[in-house]
């Protein structure tokens, strides 16, 4: 059980819902109503494919491009860390373009992005595929909660709130990073 809420935390975390919301905010903010349910479903969906495959998968894929996981591990734990950067700081790396299907978008690389994929592959090796996929899947529900009722929660928390949310998370998201580049260092050793 502690596996299980350890991998859901992660993957939630990583996910990062306030930072979902704050992008799809902005995003969506001329569309009605009933297209921001089909952009807000649609985009989990993809989020979703994107963690099962990666979760089923992401061993092979690996194999096959001949990297090894104490490797993988350590690259992952850097993307954690400058993930958790741009969570603490309020940065981001990527351009989202407003012309691309903001589906797609919201899905990967904004829900399942690298951070997650690489934090699934991990888990899958560390506590097994049945305890990821559903970490996963509770961490794709409440990340899908919180995007549905993201007006609401905006209005309720604010910019400011939401903000101090993804900063909290940003700050354990580069502990997680730096505990993933140790071991991966030490288990490479």
């Amino acid at each position: 059980m502690i596996e299980f809420i350890e991998a859901f935390i992660l993957l939630l975390v990583i996910m990062d819902p306030p930072l979902s919301i704050s992008v799809l905010l902005s995003l969506i903010k001329r569309k009605k109503i009933k297209n921001k349910m089909q952009i807000i479903k649609k985009g989990v969906m993809v989020a979703a494919i994107v963690f099962f495959v990666f979760a089923i998968a992401g061993d092979f894929l690996l194999n096959l491009m001949g990297v090894n996981i104490e490797t993988f591990r350590a690259a992952g734990g850097i993307i954690l860390v400058i993930l958790g950067v741009q969570m603490v700081l309020g940065l981001s790396f990527n351009k989202i373009d407003k012309a691309s299907d903001i589906s797609v978008i919201i899905g990967t690389p904004l829900i399942t992005g690298p951070a997650v994929i690489m934090a699934t592959i991990l888990l899958v090796k560390g506590v097994g595929l049945v305890t990821t996929l559903f970490a996963g899947i509770c961490a794709l529900l409440v990340t899908f909660v919180s995007i549905v009722f993201a007006v609401k929660i905006n209005d309720i928390l604010g910019d400011g709130g939401i903000r101090m949310i993804s900063t909290m998370m940003g700050i354990v998201t580069i502990a997680w990073g730096i505990e993933f580049l140790l071991t991966g260092v030490i288990g490479f050793l």
